[in-house]
């Protein structure tokens, strides 16, 4: 039992236990805390502390909520044996504070509005569970040595999105401490920065993450807030950047305590965190933030710099800003001017994080760099995945790579939303290629492809967990990656740490790839071919010629010419086709071939279904002719 320090304490206090218990088992049936437990305490100092949530102290915990429309809030936990202890209203008149002594991190408790409305913290960064209790938690608690975020440029990054859940192969849900001694891979492969899927808090134990029931807290299953330091501060260690998905489009709608959080509501909806009216409505419930609120605004604001200061996360992915910035019934202003505030402020003092939109990021002027671009996904997948060459359109192709080019999109053939059995039974891009056998050479040459374009286009590439390793299964959250594929599929692997390397530069060979600058020089529908230059300084000094074969033709008599941007000796980095990567492919093709005339020609030769990349600076240790 723990009694209240330097607070008047009533002769009931002595029978506590009892009462707690005879509170508790109401509760649970009834749902009610009885009137007797409101009269065990009497009324603590309101606090002095500033902020919202459970906030540790030298002494105790000071607790201060936001329940505007409540007659009357009491806190209680494990500090008071889950007997409430009353609030104090602020004189704002929204909030309601309460210092307790003794009160310590790692003890539950909940609040409790008008006697029977028993809710957890919304700011609580630590739950037992989602239908659960709040736990106190010390953000300063956690010891970050001399963690120093990575400085990555964007020319350097290549992202690769993981799940928790099933990351680390083990049965899921998996954790951050089983996902770090994996992280080693991701750098040899040559990935600079993660891209989490969700890690707040969630119902149940498998999840995608985009139904949050805890907007500040991280995920039981995965570990909780320290669990997740831990990682971020390996991943640093590492040389990799964090970047985090967040949900504010929609909440819940499941294990969702924000739901007529202190009682009042409208028309039936989720009340004070919530629109009211029609603007509630998403394809995902009714649960849309009220944007209007200076609170909720402030809310949404303050979980963005937590990751940031608290969790020394490098960057965001906003999730559905469509959904934020409309509503079913038309534009909604208070969703971007949110958006315009945050990210604007997030930019003048965290100005090396990140701010990335799924979509829509420059409808209006809101102070993102950067959007997934989503019709590159879908025009190049297509090329790749149509089953006879006759429907590829080289146009397309050529597309993807000048319609909207550089630092500004994030650029995939696979993500969460595009490989999961869960939206319309979609799979893995070989499953997609080649559904009877995607372990096919044709699927195997095509996904490669595909990735090979990804790493060769002007934009922040990603590929998702897996990809590098030819996974064919179709993700889920239940479904464990299958690491044994490192092995069966090492050639694969290889392939795609060298387009990586590449994409980086290395080894100094391709700095065209860095840049933006991008030219389609050759482009042969009829035969499903094409050839572009890649720069970054431009004037021929660094540039980077890209050949891709989009047809089931090896080219391989010396009879197809492309023009090259400058004459001499080019230097092939790259060839989709070597037997490095698989067996069975043929390594059609020559490691140098020199261009000459005026245009400067050279006959190239390409397997079916593959990319090769080509500069003017030889590997090194390259014999001169």
């Amino acid at each position: 039992m723990h009694l209240i320090a330097d607070a008047p304490v009533p002769a009931l206090v002595l029978f506590y236990p009892l009462v707690r218990e005879y509170a508790v088992a109401m509760n649970r049936l009834f749902g009610f805390l009885p009137a007797l437990v409101f009269l065990a305490t009497s009324a603590l100092a309101q606090s002095a502390d500033p902020g919202l949530g459970a906030i540790p102290h030298a002494s105790g915990t000071a607790f201060r909520v936001w329940a505007p429309f409540a007659e009357t809030a009491h806190v209680a936990g494990e500090f008071s044996s889950w007997i409430g202890i009353p609030m104090a209203r602020d004189p704002d008149g929204g909030t309601w504070s309460v210092d307790i002594p003794g009160a310590r991190p790692g003890q539950r408790y909940k609040y409790i509005f008008n006697g029977h409305i028993w809710k957890r913290d919304p700011r609580a960064r630590q739950v037992n569970h989602s239908s659960g209790d709040s736990v106190i938690y010390d953000p300063a608690a956690f010891d970050w040595g001399d963690d120093k975020p990575p400085a990555i440029p964007r020319s350097d990054l290549v992202i690769y999105q993981l799940h928790v859940g099933t990351f680390s192969g083990g049965n899921p849900p998996a954790t951050f401490d089983e996902a770090i001694p994996l992280l080693d891979y991701l750098r040899v492969l040559g990935i600079t920065a993660i891209q989490l899927m969700p890690v707040n808090e969630f119902p149940g134990g498998h999840s995608w993450g985009y139904n949050p029931a805890e907007e500040f807290a991280v995920e039981t299953d995965y570990g909780g807030p320290d669990a997740f330091k831990r990682f971020v501060r390996a991943a640093h260690e590492h040389g990799l950047a964090v970047f985090v998905d967040v949900i504010h489009n929609h909440y819940g709608p499941t294990d969702l305590d924000l739901w007529q959080f202190d009682g009042w509501s409208e028309n039936g909806l989720g009340g004070i965190y919530f629109y009211n009216d029609e603007r509630a409505h998403t394809p995902w419930g009714s649960t849309r933030p009220d944007y209007g609120r200076p609170e909720v605004r402030a809310f949404i604001r303050d979980q963005i710099f937590m990751y940031a200061e608290e969790y020394h996360v490098d960057g965001f992915r906003w999730d559905s800003v469509y959904h934020i910035i409309n509503t079913e019934m038309d534009n909604n202003t208070q969703g971007v001017q949110m958006l315009q505030a945050i990210n604007r402020e997030l930019a003048e003092i965290h100005p090396a994080l990140l701010r990335i939109a799924e979509d829509h990021a420059f409808d209006h002027d809101m102070a993102f760099d950067g959007q997934w671009d989503i019709g590159h996904r879908w025009a190049l997948f297509h090329q790749i995945a149509n089953a006879w060459d006759h429907e590829r359109d080289m146009r397309t192709a050529a597309g993807t790579l000048i319609d909207w080019p550089g630092f500004h999109r994030v650029i995939f053939t696979e993500a969460h939303d595009y490989i999961a059995r869960m939206n319309d039974n979609r799979s893995r891009v070989p499953a997609a290629i080649h559904p009877e056998n995607p372990e096919s050479i044709w699927a195997r040459k095509r996904a490669l492809l595909g990735a090979a374009m990804v790493l060769t286009t002007p934009g922040l590439p990603m590929i998702f967990q897996g990809q590098e390793m030819h996974e064919t299964q179709a993700f889920h959250d239940d479904t464990p990656l299958r690491w044994d594929r490192t092995n069966t599929h090492a050639g694969i692997v290889r392939a795609y740490r060298d387009l990586i390397g590449l994409r980086r530069n290395l080894d100094g060979t391709t700095p065209g790839l860095q840049g933006a600058g991008i030219g389609v020089h050759h482009l042969d529908n009829s035969n499903k071919v094409m050839a572009f230059v890649r720069w970054d300084q431009g004037g021929c000094t660094d540039d980077v010629v890209v050949i891709a074969n989009f047809s089931c033709h090896d080219y391989d008599q010396n009879d197809y010419v492309i023009r090259f941007p400058s004459a001499g000796t080019w230097h092939r980095r790259f060839n989709g086709d070597s037997t490095a990567y698989a067996a069975d492919f043929r390594d059609v093709g020559a490691d140098r071939i020199d261009a000459a005339g005026e245009p400067p020609m050279a006959t190239v030769a390409m397997g079916k279904y593959s990319l090769q990349i080509f500069s003017k600076t030889p590997p090194p240790g390259t014999p001169d002719r």
